[in-house]
């Protein structure tokens, strides 16, 4: 669950000769280059490090490194805004952004990294480390700016997507909803994968799905919405070529489907349930995709051109980072409570 770019001179991110924070293109250009510098941290500290501050053309400065505690490589990274107090749209741009990396397959990263992958499969990233220091991490940046909570923004690529959204929604219970960029979050072996791409045959079996799932645990007290959640709205970053996320769409459009017909508590109720996590008798912890509101951009450009990512070729452009600072060619999605 990987796709950062090497930072070859291919694979740089398009100059904005100005950023205007009210455009989604140049937000979105902005935040998949921060989480690519995050990648750069970790590549480079052994070779020649910092030579490619992207963060820096964009008007960051690098505050704190977020380091794994298993392997003591770099996951995250907090980036300040220089020109923060200089630019206008004061509700609309970051002071801070808290940016996480996806999977690396090298020497030094690949176990810890595949293990927090698992984590995902069964519903446990919430009960990981990096969970637990990504959150302390927000909150400490968020107590040296206690009035300006808007302004602190999170963004993740793949397995970093997922932390992403995890620290989003706990923050968003604490009552702070962060603004919150999540490309390509990871989507593992589901079950849809089996059923013939129609719309209606899927949503059929999601919703067949969704009747076992609750039925199951029907005698187990079930939680009430929370209401603080209403008010994050993360972004969804989703590639329809990538084999990671693309059921993301199809999940999307069934959260929309229910929310329109009033099924929308049927629906997130059995969302919250894993049949893997019942099936090995382990204990789940929050889906990544736990979602009442959010807002989904679907990348339609075609995806046949292989990059340089941390996969190398079985993974082509339809999951790295580089898709998203090509000239904007989104379908969007909105799903509100």
């Amino acid at each position: 669950m990987g796709g950062g770019a090497r930072g070859s001179k291919n694979s740089n991110p398009k100059h904005l000769p100005y950023i205007d924070w009210s455009d989604s293109y140049h937000r979105t250009v902005v935040m998949s280059s921060l989480i690519q510098g995050v990648y750069l941290l970790q590549q480079e500290k052994q070779v020649n490090p910092l030579t490619n501050r992207w963060w820096e053309s964009f008007g960051f400065s690098l505050a704190t490194i977020l380091i794994n505690q298993d392997d003591g490589s770099i996951y995250g990274a907090v980036f300040e805004n220089n020109k923060y107090q200089n630019e206008h749209y004061s509700e609309m741009r970051p002071r801070s952004v808290i940016a996480f990396r996806g999977t690396l397959l090298k020497s030094e990263t690949w176990y810890s990294d595949v293990k927090e992958g698992m984590r995902c499969f069964f519903n446990n990233l919430n009960k990981g480390s990096r969970f637990q220091q990504a959150t302390q991490a927000v909150k400490n940046v968020l107590e040296k700016h206690p009035t300006e909570t808007t302004s602190v923004w999170l963004a993740g690529h793949s397995l970093g997507a997922g932390i992403a959204l995890m620290v989003g929604r706990t923050l968003a219970k604490d009552r702070f909803p962060l603004k919150t960029f999540a490309f390509n979050p990871p989507i593992l072996l589901s079950s849809l994968g089996i059923i013939p791409n129609i719309d209606v045959f899927k949503g059929m079996f999601l919703f067949a799905e969704s009747c076992i799932k609750v039925a199951v645990v029907a005698y187990q007290q079930t939680q009430e919405d929370d209401p603080r959640l209403a008010a994050w709205t993360p972004y969804l970053y989703v590639n329809p070529s990538d084999g990671f996320c693309s059921e993301c769409i199809d999940i999307f459009k069934y959260k929309t489907f229910m929310a329109c017909i009033g099924l929308g508590k049927f629906e997130r109720i059995s969302a919250s349930i894993s049949l893997r996590c019942l099936t090995f008798g382990i204990e789940s912890g929050e889906p990544i995709l736990l979602l009442s509101s959010a807002d989904m951009l679907v990348n339609m450009n075609k995806s046949d051109v292989e990059t340089s990512n941390v996969l190398e070729k079985p993974l082509k452009k339809a999951h790295g980072l580089e898709q998203w600072w090509e000239t904007a060619n989104w379908k969007i999605y909105n799903l509100r409570p």
